[in-house]
């Protein structure tokens, strides 16, 4: 009996090609942006806050990591024309991927819920996170997805790229009305988007962490319930790697991985 075996030149498809990373400037994708770039990739963030966005490039190096400038991935002219100017910005690179990280948890305190003590979620709270989080993240990964369409197909796969999302464990245990569901929905978008793009030779995949030691789960409470094992937060470099991991790993697609230590919200 003769078995073929196959191997994948998979440091291909990091080192030399250019990712985006929205929510870049901190956070889990901050340490997406640090590891791509570690391994030899080129990045640009798409994040609203200018300040940390324009000091992580001057820390890593202008030409392995560019800002366009305050990038809203809610508002699709945003995307648009931050897209064109990275491609701009690295005119002999290919876009070979995207990893979605941007969202809130809640809306402004300027958009108020309804009920006692106006503590329940108003339809115009809903709108906003859903808008920020769940539309924003279809808009980032369907402006990707057209540039990804031209690539040359590479490797015995003939992929084109890949588009990471970040869902939440929150979204598929079912907690917090605007979040979980915006978050339940990216999780959903998964393998319908992965569907589509199949035939074109690109992959989708989300990832839905528990809590992580990141400024977000910093400001939105003080009793964190901790996983079962291990029994402490998510590093931000345990994330990142596991991004690196879905990319180069051909076989990841459609899925959403927990990343949460057996925990369940």
């Amino acid at each position: 009996m003769v078995v073929n075996k196959v191997f994948h030149d998979t440091s291909m498809i990091i080192t030399k090609h250019l990712f985006i990373v929205t929510g870049g400037a901190r956070g889990l994708g901050e340490q997406v942006v640090r590891s791509l770039i570690k391994h030899g990739a080129f990045v640009s963030i798409f994040d609203i806050n200018d300040e940390l966005s324009h000091k992580l490039v001057n820390e890593l190096g202008q030409n392995e990591c560019y800002f366009h400038g305050r990038t809203d991935v809610s508002k699709e002219a945003d995307v648009e024309a931050a897209l064109e100017k990275t491609i701009a910005h690295f005119p002999n690179t290919i876009l070979r991927g995207a990893v979605l990280c941007s969202g809130i948890v809640s809306p402004p305190k300027a958009i108020q819920g309804y009920g006692p003590e106006l503590s329940l979620t108003s339809f115009q709270q809903f709108e906003h996170v859903i808008k920020v989080n769940l539309l924003g993240t279809y808009c980032v990964a369907q402006k990707v997805a057209n540039v990804l369409l031209k690539n040359e197909p590479i490797g015995q796969d003939g992929e084109r790229g890949i588009i990471i999302t970040v869902s939440s464990i929150l979204g598929l245990d079912g907690l917090i009305v605007g979040y979980g569901t915006s978050k339940a929905g990216i999780s959903g978008l998964t393998l319908p988007l992965a569907k589509e793009l199949a035939p074109f030779g690109i992959r989708v995949m989300s990832v839905a962490p528990g809590v992580f030691d990141t400024p977000i789960r910093n400001r939105s409470s003080n009793n964190t319930r901790l996983p079962l094992f291990p029994k402490r937060l998510g590093d931000p470099i345990e994330f990142a790697d596991l991004v690196l991991q879905i990319i180069q790993m051909p076989m990841l697609n459609g899925s959403t991985i927990r990343l949460d230590g057996a925990l369940r919200a």
